[in-house]
């Protein structure tokens, strides 16, 4: 006690109030000649550290937790551009959040909030039993308006706020933003802007981060930028260019979200030396008793709780020490603030600076640079949207060049600095760091330039920066996560020991030993040092299998991206391993020991008997007393293995290593005896891992079943590896959660949708677009003979046609056409045609009208020639390469095979005397998949690789409504090629892929000849659009126009005269784009629904404004422009064609904006 009592006495606190505690601050200045910004990086002892020093009253009130009320808000695209494909995903995305944030992180569903915004914006909260059943049937159009997002967001948190209980409590909201297009409402979205970032960034104790996923490159890149920096804290940027990468980026996102959602990480208050005394007169904990100390910054830390940094900005700082203390918060009021502020004690630490030749200035460097480009990048945009001079903006510029040429130089010198660097370790990390940093800084003068050429910077240029410089800082949190997660498992891996320690006191060795064969004990022993897996547990250790694998950095979020390179039969206890790789690694580089995140490198721990290059060891299941140290044994070696460092374990690692090993095993040829008792061992072991994971057991039947019901329950985001599956349902069987009667039951179709998937899945990689080569070769279509010969034939019929046409009629004759076009298109679209018999009466007799001879002009046709894909034979070079492709992919298709082959038989009575010496250990590589292949007609192969490529993006396979069976059918018995009809599901879809291939370049040269005869009569078009009653020929005229620019732009100014016939159905053409449900127009616009601007508007209203309801006006726009319409109605004396009530709603709305005014009666 007396001595505790003399450390204690000796940390009390100095003259300056502050107990110096253990701790380190790195310092530097980033910018040359710069002493106002200051990059400080921490380490501080745990929160409860601070209480030995503290009295008994101090101990009471310090380190308490602040409140934190934590609320999700994910807002969702939903405009016209997001039908199909992409709303899918994003939905898909969306629900994968929601799971992860539910089940992963705690989260109650009522603090998640979907925000659905197009031109308006729906919300919903979550919490019902529908939820998802909602989410399925979220559906898009309409233009999209972030304004309208924006408030409601603003809305929303306000009521969060103030439904907090606590007057004092910290409120978080995390944002996420999905969306494709571009604002359509400028008008209001400058204001909503500012809004938003003023609620996110100055509401007192509200934390918030904006997260966003950009589809494709039409996304406002310039709106994002801004949105994921309009938090209190940096968000991440996902820009996604292709909507397969929706499924990675949101993984990405996952793994920086972590589990921690709902936890308080732990803040901190520093200052420094220059402010310490700035307040008055200081009390011991350094709070002046007259007035608040303000000179104290808050720092969040990180996950760990223990490492955090800081930018100094617009102050000096060249101290020695800085103080901190722990961040209480509290209300408002000045004196309770005070009284908070004293209850935390005030510790001191000392600044080491840190020198331009340290690796780790250079590394922290690199992570300042990074958000200071997109600061700048901002910075251009503000200068180029304001209203200054320009001599104003060129001052502005020079200043941002200036600054830009500060930090090339500094990053010429941290290059320099870092080929200098004699650790190698730090020396590459710096050397890569600075690479990226320069490639950053590329892109950035890049789009500086195109700033001063153009006045501006382009959408493209810009998504691509983001991508670039977000993708990096998202890599360096990756990697702080990481960093957070060996600090979470260090209190966990401090325990392992004891509780090794405790389990061995436990166990009767001398017992076991006694009862374990010799042969056993001299097999299973550690190689270096001669210790039996019975002498490791005396030691507290456990024996290992030896291993050879690679791995990328995406095996750090994924660990089914490792590859078990070799299973060597060598063995090694855990602490031989540990002692081998730390000698390596002090003599050796780390990437010639373990080979680093590039699978390519060959690599070597240690030399096995053999002489093998082991990378890598697996905790082995010898017995249950064995199983018991090896479980706990297992997370650090996991942690290693995957990521390189022991103290990156996830639970993930132990139920994906060691059964992608047994999946390395069962390829093994020829299957010798002694591979067969290393098999024997590494089921045993995945058998323990999986009878001990309750969450394998739960969802390993589920998804099996899920995997032979639907084609989108095989995909990437529902079963990450499907050889890991197959593991798994081994393991089921054996456990007895799937019976053998199931299994074998689901086994035909477990066979050709497990090997169609893994097929889908290497195409990405395996098989290029070359060798897959173009449809037309597969089918033998000659273009000159087939398409070109046949066009020029048309082509003179369809000239004469058109020649009789304008012969023979006017606007009735061209009427016809417009009213066949109409007809043409409505059957394109796959529609069916519906013209009353009194209009098709008219369309006989405006026929008959142009004839001559009386008979009726016909357009010629352009027939696809019919096709008989059961006589076709394919060629031998379609042959040839249908075997390339097939040989591409082989590998995975015979490790699909030999894996249900075990899944058929799994257990040991018949796998070890039968499955593995008989079925496997006779096949040589591949034969097993050269089987597989054999059992199908080479037609029935093309089908399917055919669709499996036309898959190959998880989105695309996911939304097939009509999904052909795979590998349909096999061959008969002593069949070669034949057994194909006309019935297979196979040989209508080669017939679809074919015609419609043949209806695709047939179809450009009939819309040449037809575009180039309806150019030529554009100009008499909108009178006939004005005058004809027919709706049908107005819409075949919009039809013709394809666009709503251009000769649509002419119509669309038509329709505001007050002659033109149907006003309502021809203005509701252009607004909606269909008729009947024709699709009128070809341009691909953000939104399905289009609407125009304000002065057209007023133009179709003071026209015809009886044709409509006063909604019926207000929804011609996204905003309604519900003041401008009603205050319309007013003004031109229209009120008189509404209700009572809609009109006293244009009053209201008219005196809202314009008093007592006017009111026309």
């Amino acid at each position: 006690m007396g001595s505790l009592e003399s450390d204690n006495e000796s940390l009390k606190s100095t003259s300056t109030g502050a107990a110096p505690t253990v701790g380190f601050c790195q310092a530097f200045h980033p910018l040359e000649n710069d002493d106002k910004v200051t990059v400080l990086t921490l380490q501080l002892p745990p929160a409860s550290v601070s209480s030995l020093t503290a009295t008994e009253e101090e101990e009471k009130a310090i380190v308490q937790p602040v409140v934190k009320e934590t609320f999700f808000n994910i807002c969702l695209d939903v405009s016209g551009s997001m039908a199909g494909a992409a709303l899918r995903c994003a939905k898909e995305a969306m629900k994968r959040l929601v799971d992860h944030l539910i089940n992963n992180c705690g989260v109650p569903a009522d603090r998640i909030t979907i925000y659905l915004f197009a031109h308006t914006c729906r919300v919903r909260r979550l919490g019902g039993l529908d939820d998802i059943a909602w989410m399925d049937s979220i559906t898009a159009s309409g233009g999209t308006s972030f304004a309208s997002v924006f408030r409601q967001v603003i809305a929303q948190t306000q009521t969060r706020i103030q439904e907090v209980s606590q007057d004092n409590a910290d409120v978080a909201s995390t944002l996420f933003f999905f969306t494709d297009g571009e604002d359509m409402d400028a008008t209001n979205l400058s204001t909503a802007k500012n809004e938003f970032e003023q609620l996110l960034k100055e509401t007192p104790r509200l934390e918030s981060t904006v997260h966003s996923f950009g589809f494709t490159a039409s996304h406002d890149a310039k709106l994002l930028g801004w949105l994921t920096n309009a938090g209190s804290e940096s968000g991440c940027f996902q820009y996604i260019q292709e909507l397969s990468a929706i499924e990675t980026s949101m993984s990405k996102t996952l793994d920086l979200l972590g589990d921690l959602a709902m936890v308080q990480m732990r803040k901190i208050e520093i200052r420094d030396d220059e402010t310490r005394g700035s307040t008055g007169d200081e009390t011991e904990q350094g709070v002046s008793s007259q007035q608040v100390d303000n000179s104290w910054i808050p720092v969040k830390l990180e996950a760990d709780g223990l490492t955090g940094s800081v930018v100094l900005r617009d102050r000096v700082f060249n101290g020695k020490t800085i103080q901190w203390r722990e961040y209480q918060g509290g209300p408002p009021s000045g004196d309770d603030l005070v009284a908070t502020a004293s209850a935390a004690p005030v510790h001191e630490i000392e600044v080491e600076w840190l020198p331009e030749a340290d690796g780790r200035r250079i590394l922290s460097m690199a992570n300042y640079i990074q958000p200071e480009l997109l600061r700048l990048v901002e910075r251009i945009n503000q200068v180029n949207a304001s209203t200054r001079t320009a001599e104003e903006k060129r001052s502005e510029m020079r200043e941002i060049d200036a600054e830009t040429e500060a930090y090339g130089k500094t990053l010429g010198i941290m290059s320099s600095t870092s080929v200098r660097l004699k650790n190698k370790v730090q020396r590459e990390s710096c050397m890569i760091a600075c690479q990226k940093t320069r490639s950053l800084l590329q892109s950035f003068l890049t789009l500086k330039a195109d700033a001063h050429k153009q006045g501006s910077i382009s959408n493209t240029s810009l998504a691509t920066f983001n991508a670039l410089a977000y993708g990096q800082i998202n890599e360096s949190k990756l990697k702080a996560k990481l960093d957070a997660r060996a600090g979470k498992n260090m209190s966990l891996f401090a325990e392992l020991d004891e509780k090794v320690s405790k389990i061995v006191q436990g166990l009767d060795l001398d017992k076991l030993e006694a009862e374990t064969p010799e042969e056993t004990l001299r097999e299973l022993s550690c190689a270096f040092s001669t210790n039996s897996f019975v002498d490791a547990l005396r030691e507290e250790d456990c024996l290992c299998m030896t291993l050879d694998v690679s791995r990328s950095v995406s095996a750090i979020a994924d660990p089914s991206q490792m590859v078990i390179k070799s299973i060597f039969p060598t063995y090694l206890t855990s602490s031989m391993f540990t002692m081998a790789l730390g000698h390596s690694l002090a003599t050796n580089t780390p990437e010639n020991v373990h080979g680093g995140f590039d699978r390519n490198i060959d690599a070597s721990i240690a030399p096995g008997l053999a002489h093998e290059s082991i990378t890598a060891v697996l905790p082995l299941y010898i017995n249950e007393d064995h199983w018991k140290v090896a479980r706990l044994r297992m997370k650090p070696i996991m942690g290693y293995v995957v990521t390189l460092d022991a103290t990156g374990y996830t639970y993930s690692q132990s139920t994906t290593v060691p059964f992608l090993v047994l999946i390395k095993a069962l390829e093994s040829h020829p299957m010798t005896e002694f591979k067969q008792r290393q098999i024997q061992l590494i089921l045993q072991t995945c058998d323990a891992i999986y009878r001990g994971s309750q969450s394998l057991r739960e969802n390993t039947k589920k998804l099996v079943e899920g995997f032979v019901t639907s084609h989108t329950l095989r995909t990437v985001d529902v079963v990450n590896n499907v050889y890991v599956l197959i593991a798994h349902a081994i393991c089921a069987v054996r456990a007895g959660d799937i019976s053998i009667e199931e299994i074998r039951q689901w086994m035909p179709k477990l066979e050709v949708f497990m090997v169609e998937e893994q097929i889908r899945r290497d195409m990405t990689w395996k098989v290029t677009e070359d060798l897959m080569g173009d449809v037309k070769d597969w089918f033998g279509i000659d273009h000159q003979r087939d398409v070109y010969q046949p066009g020029v034939v048309y082509r003179q019929k369809y000239a004469a046609y058109t020649a009789a046409l304008d012969r023979q009629g006017a606007d009735a004759g061209a009427e016809n056409v417009y009213r066949e076009l109409f007809k043409k298109t409505r059957a394109e679209q796959n529609l069916r045609t519906t013209i009353e018999p009194k209009e098709a009466e008219a369309v006989i007799e405006a026929a008959s009208a142009l004839s001559i001879a009386d008979e009726p002009l016909t357009a010629p046709e352009f027939e696809v020639p019919t096709f008989d894909c059961v006589a076709w034979k394919m060629s031998k070079d379609s042959l040839d390469r249908l075997g390339k492709i097939q040989g591409a992919v082989s590998h995975g298709v015979d490790k699909i095979c030999r894996l249900l082959n075990v899944a058929h038989s799994p257990m040991d009575d018949v796998l070890f005397s039968e499955v593995l010496p008989t079925r496997l250990g006779t096949k040589p590589p591949f034969q097993l998949a050269d089987e597989f292949f054999a059992k199908y007609s080479p037609k029935i192969r093309l089908a399917t690789l055919l669709q499996s490529f036309a898959h190959t993006k998880n989105s695309d396979r996911r939304s097939a409504e009509d999904l052909m069976t795979p590998f349909e059918h096999t061959l008969s018995e002593g069949e070669e090629t034949l057994g194909d009809s006309e019935d297979d599901e196979a040989i209508q879809f080669l017939s679809s892929i074919q015609q419609g291939k043949m209806y695709q370049m047939i179809n450009e040269v009939v819309v040449q000849a037809e575009s180039d005869y309806l150019e030529s009569r554009k100009n008499a078009t909108v009178g006939i659009f004005l005058r004809t009653d027919d709706p049908y020929v107005a819409a075949g005229i919009l039809i013709e126009s394809k666009f709503r620019g251009g000769a649509g732009g002419r119509l669309v100014t038509a329709c505001a005269q007050l002659s033109m016939q149907l006003p309502k159905i021809k203005i509701q053409m252009l607004v909606n784009g269909t008729h009947e449900g024709v699709q009128l127009f070809s341009d691909s616009v953000a939104s399905s629904r289009w609407y125009p601007c304000k002065r057209t508007l007023y133009r179709m209203f003071r026209n015809h404004h009886d044709a409509f309801s006063l909604e019926e006006w207000r929804g011609m726009h996204p905003n309604k422009y519900e003041d401008y319409v009603s205050c319309r109605y007013v003004f031109d004396g229209c009120k008189g064609e509404l209700t009572l009530e809609e009109q006293q709603l244009v009053e209201e709305c008219f005196r809202r904006k314009y008093g007592d005014r006017r009111v026309v009666a």
